[in-house]
C-alpha cells in the first residue's frame, strides 16, 4: 500500500462517518430548539408559521455549532472500524508510523475547520441576521410589547459621523424618550440636538419635541429651543426592535469594525478580541477533536455506534468542563478572553497529544 492509498483510506473511514456525526448532533440542537420555540408559542402566542421560518433560519448556526463534535464522532468510528480489522495494526507492522497514520486524520480536521470558518462567515452570518429580524417584527407585532431601554449608535454623515441616544424607544407609539444627537466632524462636537421625545414618521425621519440645539462654531456656541423638528435618524422602528448584537453573535468582519471603532474612541475592546479569539478556537477545535479522538479509537472494539457515542460525549464533557468555567472566569479581571478561548484547545489537545505519543510507542 502506499501512501496516498494510506491518506484515502483514512479519510474515506472518516468521511464516511462525518455525515452521521455531523447530523446526528445537529438534530440533538435542533430538537433542544423546537422545545423553546413550542414554550413561545404556547406562552408567548407566537405564530407557529413565525416559528417555522425562525427555525428555518436557525438551522445553519446549528449545522456550524455541531461540526466540530461531528470531527470528533466521524474520528471515533472511522478509525474504531480500521482498529477493529487490524488495518491499523497491519499498517504498523509493515513499517508505517502511527504518526502518519495520524496525519491525514488531523488534516481532515483541518479542512472542517476552515469549511466552518468560512460557512460562519457566509452562510451562518446572513441566516442570523434574517434570523433577528423576523424575531424582531414578531416582537413589534406580538401581545406584549415592552419599552427598550438605553439605545445607543452611532453612524456617519456628510461631515464626519454621528452619535445617537435615547433612554428608551416604545414599539407601541414608535416614539423615543429621551433623545440626544451629537454631529461630530474631526473628532470634535459641531452640532448637539436634544429633545424630550421624538416620534416617527416616515423613511428616516424623525419629529423631535420640546428640545434645544446646540450649534459650536469658532469657540462659541449658539442655542436655540424648539417645539418641533423634523430630523433624520439612520434607524427605522423595525431597526430599534432589534436587539443589540452581543460580542458572540457578531461576525469577524462585524467584531473587527467594532474593535476599530472601540479604539478610535479610547474604550476598552477586550471583550470583542476575545470573541474574535473564541471564534477561531472553536473551529481550531475541529483539529483538536480530531488529534484527541485518534489515540482514544485504537482500543479495540470502539467502532460501534453506541460506544462511539459515549466516547464522543465523554471528550465533549471534559472539554466543557475547561470552556464553562474559563468563559465565566474571563468575564472579570481573573483571566484573559484571549486565553479562555484557547485554553480548552490546549489542555484537550495536549492531552491527545500526550494520548498519540504513548500510543505511537
Amino acid at each position: 500500500m502506499t501512501l496516498s492509498l494510506l491518506d484515502r483510506l483514512v479519510w474515506e473511514e472518516v468521511g464516511a462517518s462525518f455525515g452521521f456525526g455531523l447530523g446526528f448532533f445537529t438534530v440533538l440542537v435542533v430538537m433542544n430548539y423546537l422545545f423553546s420555540l413550542a414554550q413561545e408559542i404556547v406562552g408567548e402566542g407566537l405564530a407557529v408559521g413565525t416559528a417555522l421560518v425562525l427555525m428555518v433560519y436557525k438551522i445553519p448556526y446549528f449545522i456550524a455549532f455541531c461540526v466540530p463534535f461531528g470531527v470528533l464522532l466521524a474520528t471515533v468510528l472511522g478509525i474504531g472500524r480500521l482498529g477493529d480489522h487490524n488495518e491499523v495494526t497491519a499498517l504498523r507492522v509493515s513499517g508505517v508510523r502511527l504518526y502518519r497514520i495520524a496525519a491525514p486524520v488531523v488534516a481532515a480536521g483541518a479542512l472542517a475547520a476552515l469549511g466552518m470558518l468560512v460557512f460562519q462567515e457566509g452562510v451562518v452570518s446572513l441566516s442570523e441576521h434574517q434570523n433577528r429580524v423576523v424575531a424582531a417584527d414578531a416582537a413589534a407585532h406580538g401581545p406584549t410589547l415592552r419599552p427598550i431601554e438605553n439605545i445607543f449608535f452611532q453612524a456617519p454623515t456628510a461631515q464626519g459621523n454621528a452619535l445617537y441616544s435615547a433612554r428608551s424607544y416604545d414599539p407601541r407609539s414608535r416614539t423615543l424618550e429621551g433623545v440626544t444627537i451629537v454631529y461630530l466632524a474631526a473628532g470634535q462636537p459641531i452640532e448637539i440636538i436634544q429633545a424630550d421625545s421624538a416620534g416617527y414618521t416616515s423613511g428616516v425621519e424623525w419629529a423631535f419635541h420640546q428640545g434645544h440645539t446646540y450649534l459650536f462654531s469658532q469657540g462659541s456656541v449658539v442655542a436655540t429651543k424648539f417645539a418641533t423638528l423634523d430630523v433624520k435618524v439612520p434607524r427605522s422602528p423595525q431597526e430599534f426592535s432589534l436587539q443589540p448584537l452581543k460580542p458572540v453573535e457578531m461576525d469577524l468582519r462585524e467584531l473587527a469594525a467594532e474593535i476599530a471603532s472601540l479604539r478610535r474612541q479610547g474604550a476598552d475592546p477586550r471583550a470583542y478580541v476575545g470573541a474574535v479569539h473564541a471564534k477561531i478556537a472553536t473551529a481550531v477545535s475541529c483539529i483538536i477533536f480530531a488529534l484527541i479522538a485518534f489515540p482514544l479509537s485504537l482500543r479495540p472494539h470502539r467502532s460501534g455506534p453506541g460506544t462511539g457515542v459515549g466516547l464522543s460525549v465523554l471528550v465533549l464533557a471534559a472539554y466543557f468542563l475547561v470552556w464553562i468555567p474559563a468563559q465565566t472566569l474571563s468575564q472579570g479581571p481573573l483571566l484573559s478572553p484571549v486565553l479562555a478561548a484557547w485554553l480548552p484547545d490546549l489542555l484537550v489537545g495536549g492531552a491527545g497529544a500526550v494520548l498519540l505519543a504513548r500510543a505511537a510507542r
